[in-house]
């Protein structure tokens, strides 16, 4: 019996603790613009050397014919970033070991000096092809330091793509890839195939020109890393771009959830099996707080559940189920509630002190019922409400759950104090140290 409210007070705390969930999750898509920092997005993504059930991880840069943009683009793994850019110094290039990952890729994309004299030459223009940093071949191409300082080709984390998109304002139009690529196979076919829909394989990335003028520019990622994609343009661009995973339609950082929520649900259903088992040999010693715990044991099992069916829903179909996360909200609050109920009840001493609370045990059940309330309400808040949404209006979602939170915790603790008071006079020196433990825990 000691042993099975040894582990009552510990489940307890552990399931108390698991309280806190997440609901929904932007997907890795976004939109480049011509601005400050605006051509500029990264976001991690899993490597497929292949295809794996047809699919394979891509990151794909969709490009509108209009406005009709010259466009310089980018797209490196980003323990790269230190080599994209030349840096010079008097007119030679900066050392290897002198050139930072992120510090020198953010001076690099505002091509500036720095403290010591160096200059980031970023972008292919008339001013580099003097200095003989690059050709006319790669006009408008951002620059990458491809050469040691021995000279010999450098190795980078993955393939980095550098390109220049020019779409044509009579239709469709061309990349500096593409025109080498021809040049070296020594096309005859002049300009024309400059207004012709077509795909093209270039080095690291896929070309798709549709008939409309739409360029579908697709990087296939062979390694897992957090990469970039960098844009560029002196007019206006719009562009969309949005990183696939090998493994579904979930975002990278999101991915592991699914795998984490189905442990826990695993976890959770044998240790409520192994409650049922403890319970079941000592059925006549059974307390009723015990039994509301194998309860909550299961409730959690069910709500890892949930949230185990919301992120696979979500990587199967790309967009997060209403039901789910509405199932998902309700559980949460009820679990929520239940759990600082039972801690209430047990700080007050029921079942353990005391055999009944009397009209104590309703206004317990009156304080968890608002619980659940506010924290469906606040839930939905965090469902339905714009989080970039400003006002007075989100107060009406906070306040009444940290009110119900902050009366159950100066209720929990003050009971807490009182039984340990009670025990303490009583001399019941097996009870008082496990409540002494458990104040312990909670401060």
């Amino acid at each position: 019996m000691r042993s099975l409210q040894f582990w009552q007070h510990k489940l307890l705390l552990l399931l108390l603790a698991s309280s806190l969930g997440s609901f929904l999750a932007a997907a890795d898509s976004t939109y480049l613009t011509h601005g400050e920092g605006e051509g500029f997005k990264c976001a991690g993504i899993y490597g497929s050397p292949g295809e794996r059930k047809g699919r394979r991880s891509v990151i794909e840069i969709e490009v509108p014919p209009v406005p009709p943009s010259d466009i310089a683009l980018a797209i490196f793994n980003f323990p790269d970033s230190k080599w994209i850019g030349l840096p010079i110094r008097n007119g030679a290039k900066v050392p290897d070991d002198e050139v930072g990952e992120l510090g020198a890729y953010i001076s690099s994309r505002n091509a500036g000096r720095d403290a010591s004299d160096v200059q980031r030459f970023v972008i292919c223009d008339n001013e580099t092809i003097t200095m003989n940093l690059c050709t006319e071949a790669d006009l408008g191409r951002p620059l990458i330091n491809d050469r040691d300082d021995s000279g010999n080709p450098r190795s980078f984390a993955s393939v980095v793509y550098s390109d220049y998109l020019m779409l044509s304002r009579s239709g469709i139009g061309y990349t500096r890839l593409e025109d080498k690529e021809r040049t070296d196979k020594k096309a005859t076919d002049g300009d024309a195939w400059h207004a012709k829909a077509r795909t093209t394989v270039v080095d690291g990335a896929t070309l798709e020109w549709a008939a409309d003028g739409t360029l579908t520019v697709r990087y296939y990622v062979n390694t897992t890393g957090f990469y970039c994609v960098d844009a560029a343009s002196t007019g206006d661009f719009n562009a969309r771009v949005e990183w696939h995973n090998v493994n579904g339609l979930l975002p990278a950082s999101e991915y592991p959830k699914m795998h984490v929520y189905m442990g826990l649900m695993i976890a959770y259903i044998l240790i409520a099996l192994a409650w049922a088992f403890m319970s079941w040999r000592v059925w006549s010693e059974i307390l009723p707080v015990q039994n509301q715990l194998l309860g909550l044991i299961v409730l959690l099992a069910v709500d890892m559940g949930m949230n185990f069916g919301f992120w696979k829903y979500y990587n199967s179909t790309g967009t997060p189920s209403i039901v789910y996360s509405v199932f998902t909200l309700v559980i949460d609050a009820g679990r929520n509630s239940l759990s600082f109920f039972m801690l209430l009840v047990v700080s007050l001493g029921w079942g353990v002190v005391r055999p009944s609370l009397g009209k104590t045990m309703i206004r317990c059940v009156l304080l968890a019922i608002v619980h659940f309330t506010a924290g469906c309400l606040y839930g939905a808040g965090i469902l339905f409400r714009d989080p970039h949404e400003s006002g007075p209006l989100g107060l009406i979602y906070v306040i009444p759950l940290s009110m119900s939170l902050s009366l159950f915790y100066i209720w929990i603790m003050s009971s807490i104090i009182t039984t340990i008071n009670m025990l303490a006079e009583r001399q019941q020196t097996y009870k008082l140290a496990m409540y002494t433990r458990l104040w312990r825990l909670l401060l």
